[in-house]
């Protein structure tokens, strides 16, 4: 322990060469406050996820999820005032792992039916590894890059996406740096790679995105349970404020029962437990818990949207997981709302002070 607050983690790394085990330093770990830490390392990025990810596992842990509508308020609210001649960079990425054409409808599901575990760093194109013998699923699949100076992307971005709905599914990010050279690449689940020479600069960055999702994630709470009290018992007669969200490409028949089949296996994106219930052939309804805290959470889905009752108490990320996995997953253009207060609105909310000394 370095200090009460920022300290060293090591563990037993096997040695590829030696085929030796050994107790190795693999990174720091800085706690902000009893909900929030980071975790710093210089390990391969494919070992570092895969620890991350086992720790996930845990139902006391969770990934801080940074939505798509919350990374274009960053854009449109910090990153674009950078400086027009800074470099930036946007990762758009929407794979519609649910969509089944009806002419597909008859195969078997197998491993390659379905889509890998999400990668923030770049891979090799899918294309490559689809078997010869087999037909390939044709899919709604998005991968798009935008990198170039800011004062060309401002004009340009709000036309691409009125004109290709993907390209709301915004997923990656990057802060250019404030000390120089270089910048900081935000992900979706809160993965923050060090594109620049400093570490200082890249863990006043941290601390800042803490700061403004720790801001953003106790609005949400504050919203939800706040109307709590006068809400009605919804038709699932449970109380608790709605996450709505609207999708704006309704889902075929055929999408939508893939979709319920999927969404709760005992691994699945969103992170859901639960046993649908069908109400019709675009409808079911499930009482289920989220697996993070295992908290309980009614939902019923449609092929025009869902809406998710989340009692008090409830952890505000459940609701930034959701619309996360949604816009990435299911449909890239859709409207949210937290009870009364849209999700817009919501990431919004950031502290003024949010870049001011990172001292504490």
């Amino acid at each position: 322990m370095i200090d009460e607050h920022f300290m060293e983690l090591s563990f037993k790394v096997l040695d590829q060469d030696s085929k030796q085990c050994s107790q190795v330093t693999t990174g720091f770990l800085e706690q902000y406050d009893e909900r929030f830490f980071a975790y710093y390392t210089c390990e391969d990025s494919v070992e570092a996820k895969k620890r991350v990810a086992r720790w996930i596992q845990a139902p006391d842990l969770d990934y801080t999820w940074f939505s798509s509508p919350l990374l274009q308020v960053l854009w449109n609210q910090d990153v674009s005032n950078r400086g027009d001649q800074r470099f930036g960079k946007l990762v758009f990425r929407h794979e519609s792992i649910f969509d089944m054409p009806e002419d597909f409808s008859t195969f078997e599901d197998s491993p390659e039916d379905v889509a890998p575990e999400d990668s923030n760093e770049e891979t090799v194109d899918d294309e490559e590894c689809i078997s010869d013998d087999r037909p390939e699923f044709e899919r709604r699949r998005a991968r798009f890059e935008m990198g170039d100076r800011i004062g060309r992307i401002k004009p340009a971005l709000s036309k691409l996406q009125e004109n290709y709905s993907p390209l709301y599914a915004l997923n990656a990010l990057r802060l250019p740096s404030r000390m120089g050279h270089g910048g900081h690449d935000l992900y979706q689940d809160g993965q923050i790679t060090n594109r620049t020479d400093s570490f200082e600069d890249h863990r006043n960055t941290v601390r800042y995105l803490y700061r403004i999702y720790k801001a953003i994630l106790e609005f949400t709470e504050r919203s939800a349970w706040h109307e709590i009290g006068s809400s009605q018992a919804l038709r699932v007669g449970s109380k608790g404020v709605p996450l709505v969200v609207s999708f704006t490409e309704p889902l075929s028949e055929a999408t939508f029962n893939r979709w319920v089949q999927m969404a709760f296996q005992k691994r699945n994106r969103f992170k859901l437990w639960g046993d649908p219930i069908r109400l019709g052939p675009t409808k079911v309804h499930v009482y289920g818990a989220d697996r993070h805290l295992w908290q309980p959470i009614n939902l019923e889905l449609t092929s025009k949207g869902v809406v998710a009752i989340l009692p008090q108490g409830t952890c505000g990320n459940t609701f930034h997981r959701l619309v996360t996995n949604i816009q990435h997953y299911v449909c890239p253009k859709i409207q949210a709302w937290v009870g009364s207060e849209s999700f817009e609105n919501v990431v919004r909310r950031w502290p003024p002070n949010a870049e001011e000394s990172n001292e504490d």
